[in-house]
């Protein structure tokens, strides 16, 4: 080897999220000299948002009494991809999940509960694993496993290049916190660094949004702007299942924690930037798929529109459709009347007392919204939904002023998709079926058990998936490194 290296390692892991620290973790287990690089000044990335994880014959589930086979997941998986999501990927997920759980128990993390997202989302499987501390604290005890093994992570340090030799990655260069150059030297490089989804231009260049992608909403951290994907591809990788994105519907310029978001997000009437309705709106039970159905609306938009009575209803009753720990399910939404003082005046929401007005204030022809107003009407009286089928049970009329609108987009929480990976998670060269030696990708940098679309009916899949197949290619990579020694 003629190159020469400011630093050697075992193994280098770009990003320090969720499955970059699972990677370290397991790594320094194995007895890895390992090196953490993070471009922001702190880990965890969106791994610090995860609510809970994926896993199929658990011994949390066990203990409940919850049966969720391995066959099951695998079937779910895949079903929900269309048979896009790679199966060999798949199988190594939902075969090793379990082992995530006990893993991660081992270093410290509790597990409350076991459950689902949506609780009338009747095809959910009961997968998600509920942590104490959620993932921020799965994260602090991940940074400290592996830091108490020796790895050795340094913040405000961005990779940019991949280096290879003889077809093999060898290590990389980077910038450290000081702006210094360097060439660290790998026996394999672990991309973990998120994805896409805070780059306006991969989106609009990958995503299935096109366009539309300039109007979602970035909700997470501001780190992944598919540094990981551009290395691999500059090196020789594939890419497949780019246009992934896990969306949730937010109220525009707000958190998803909102209670005005939370009142956009139940299924009442939902309008189109003309005022028309488009949808069976008890889609918003599943976020992904109610987000999906936003972005790609006008401009990225639609208008959640209630009256003072239903306004009431929340604010005493409770939500009617659960955004995980966000907006939990039947939350009073009590802090709407605080908000909407500062939402009013940056049109985030309108309220009015005509629909008229309402129109106006919305940007939607007058004569529009009061006919589907009308027309929604209608059909709350007759309880029976004709025109798309929502359960009677979700229609609410719209009839005492004030009446209000709620002004919603989607926004990204990560791209799921984008490196070609095989079941031990070694990048796929471009135009083979053949892995890059020393090169792996995990996480949401890695393609392989998704189609379009996040699937909530597994919930918990990418953070479970994270977590997996971080740890999957440490051991494999280490399995690769002792073999080349023992040569």
């Amino acid at each position: 080897m003629n190159m020469q290296f400011d630093a050697e390692y075992d193994i280098v892991i770009v990003g320090a999220g969720a499955s970059g620290l699972s990677a370290a973790v397991e790594a320094v287990k194995n007895g890895s000299s390992v090196a953490v690089l993070e471009k922001l000044d702190s880990v965890g990335g969106r791994g610090q948002f995860v609510e809970g994880s994926t896993a199929f014959e658990s011994d949390e589930q066990k203990k409940r009494g919850i049966e969720v086979t391995r066959a099951q997941g695998f079937k779910a998986l895949m079903d929900e991809s269309q048979w896009r999501a790679n199966a060999e990927v798949v199988s190594a997920f939902v075969h090793n999940a379990a082992t995530t759980i006990r893993k991660l128990s081992d270093i410290g993390a509790v597990w409350e509960d076991v459950t689902i997202y949506a609780y009338e989302q009747e095809s959910e499987l009961k997968t998600m694993h509920w942590a104490e501390g959620e993932g921020a604290r799965i994260i602090e005890l991940m940074e400290k496993a592996a830091r108490d093994g020796g790895a050795e992570i340094y913040l405000n340090t961005a990779a940019s290049r991949l280096l290879t030799e003889d077809g093999r990655v060898v290590g990389l260069e980077a910038r450290d916190a000081d702006g210094q150059e360097l060439q660290l030297g790998a026996k394999a490089v672990i991309l973990a660094g998120g994805g896409y989804a805070s780059s306006p231009e991969m989106m609009e260049k990958h995503s299935w949004y096109g366009k539309n992608a300039r109007y979602l909403v970035d909700l997470g951290t501001p780190g992944n702007t598919g540094d990981g994907l551009n290395m691999a591809v500059a090196a020789g990788g594939a890419t497949a299942e780019t246009g992934s994105v896990l969306l949730m519907p937010v109220a525009k310029d707000k958190t998803i924690t909102s209670h005005v978001s939370g009142a956009g997000s139940q299924p009442y009437l939902w309008v189109n930037t003309s005022g028309r309705r488009f949808t069976d709106e008890v889609v918003a039970m599943n976020f992904s798929d109610a987000a999906n159905v936003i972005a790609q609306g006008d401009q990225g938009t639609s208008f959640t529109i209630f009256d003072e009575a239903t306004k009431k209803h929340l604010e005493t009753a409770g939500s009617d459709i659960g955004l995980g720990t966000f907006i939990p399910y039947h939350a009073q939404l009590d802090r709407m009347d605080a908000e909407l003082e500062q939402d009013l005046v940056t049109g985030t929401a309108a309220k009015a007392d005509t629909i008229e007005e309402l129109a106006a204030a919305i940007g939607a022809p007058p004569e529009t919204l009061v006919a589907t107003v009308d027309r929604y009407n209608q059909l709350v009286a007759a309880g029976a939904d004709d025109d798309f089928y929502k359960p009677a049970k979700y229609l609410r009329a719209i009839e005492r002023a004030p009446f209000y609108a709620v002004r919603m987009v989607a926004g990204t929480l990560v791209s799921v998709g984008g490196i070609k990976v095989n079941g031990n998670l070694q990048v796929i060269a471009e135009g083979t079926t053949d892995p890059i030696p020393g090169l792996y990708a995990v996480g949401a940098e890695a393609s392989g058990i998704y189609g379009d679309t996040y699937p909530l009916t597994v919930p918990g899949n990418i953070s479970g998936f994270s977590y997996t197949s971080g740890w999957l290619a440490a051991d494999h990579a280490a399995s690769q490194i002792a073999e080349s020694v023992a040569v």
